[in-house]
């Protein structure tokens, strides 16, 4: 009778685990780390100013490090981007309530984006504002911001 309770046990448990950490369906936003596709409209304009990839690495508790990755998402690159989507750095910095900020350098032109945004703690989609300011390739220009990771 002891051997039938010992293995019929490891069977018991086995079947309990499919129902471990299924109650919660919501996609949870735990940072910046990982692929992102980001997507910059310019105020009341529907046409994208910035489209392209970002590869974030975590490199302490609120600070991450980004640099160009392919792009994957849905909406089209401008024909007439003037930045140079392969040549980009990021360096955001989180706060304990979710919110973010975060500046993207196109290293072949100095252009620079300043993001304002927050984490969600509902959805795996990043929000904000940016603005750059005027330079030597591109004009000054102000917007909204979306990022939404790579899959």
């Amino acid at each position: 009778m002891k051997r039938y309770i010992l293995c019929l046990l490891p069977l018991v448990l086995l079947g309990t685990l499919p129902g471990c950490g299924s109650g919660n369906s919501n996609p949870n936003n735990v940072g910046l780390f990982g692929n992102w596709n980001v997507v910059m409209y310019p105020t009341n304009n529907p046409n994208p100013s910035y489209v392209f990839g970002l590869a974030m690495s975590q490199e302490g508790s609120s600070t991450y490090s980004g640099a160009s990755t392919t792009y994957t998402g849905s909406v089209a690159q401008p024909t007439d981007m003037c930045i140079n989507a392969n040549s980009l750095r990021a360096t955001p910095t989180t706060t304990t309530n979710g919110a973010f900020t975060m500046t993207i350098t196109d290293t072949s032109s100095n252009t620079i984006i300043s993001v304002n945004g927050t984490l969600s703690s509902q959805t795996t989609t990043v929000s904000g504002s940016y603005t750059n300011p005027s330079s030597s390739t591109c004009k000054a220009s102000q917007g909204t911001m979306s990022m939404t990771p790579q899959t």
